[in-house]
């Protein structure tokens, strides 16, 4: 079960990552980067019965990109408003790559804990149920965003389709 939902918000991540080729953040390596990094990470952690990277790597490598989109839309000149389609889904990628930084070392996690002879697996219960309710927070406020009207119709797909992913990753650690 918990290895269908991981591989059910692959989808919605990808059909996120297309969202971006329609609109203007198709031309920033940093969301390309971004996109595919958080692609490549889930699919390695949960699609293949080892991963190629340790989760943890896979969890910097995200942390670094969600602070780096959001140091660089703190540094984009101020000439649109705050809730121009360009600001609004670098602040929604930014969380959403912090956020799976931490359902992938969770997911990790699942994979160890699976491991025979694993005596560890358990302990954290209060940080999972904290990421558990921010992630489902993070898909609330994705559908918050979809549901802008200001928004052209690919950012809101694609913020839906984040949160869709996020939440998905999120299910298994409610249990």
């Amino acid at each position: 079960m918990i290895e269908a939902l991981h591989l059910g918000s692959m989808l919605p991540a990808t059909l996120g990552a297309c969202c971006v080729a329609g609109t203007a953040d198709r031309r920033s390596p940093l969301t390309w980067f971004g996109m595919l990094a958080m692609l490549a990470a889930m699919a390695d952690t949960m699609l293949l019965p080892r991963p190629l990277v340790p989760a943890i790597v896979w969890a910097a490598l995200l942390l670094a990109t969600g602070v780096a989109t959001a140091l660089a839309q703190r540094l984009r000149p101020r000439v649109e408003s705050a809730a121009h389609p360009a600001r609004t889904m670098a602040v929604h990628r930014a969380l959403q790559a912090i956020l799976m930084a931490g359902l992938i070392v969770a997911a990790g996690g699942h994979h160890a804990a699976t491991a025979p002879g694993d005596a560890h697996a358990g302990h954290g219960v209060p940080v999972t149920a904290a990421l558990a309710a921010a992630a489902l927070a993070f898909a609330v406020v994705s559908v918050a965003v979809a549901a802008r009207r200001r928004l052209p119709l690919l950012p809101r797909a694609e913020a839906a389709l984040g949160g869709a992913a996020v939440a998905l990753m999120a299910v298994p650690l409610l249990g």
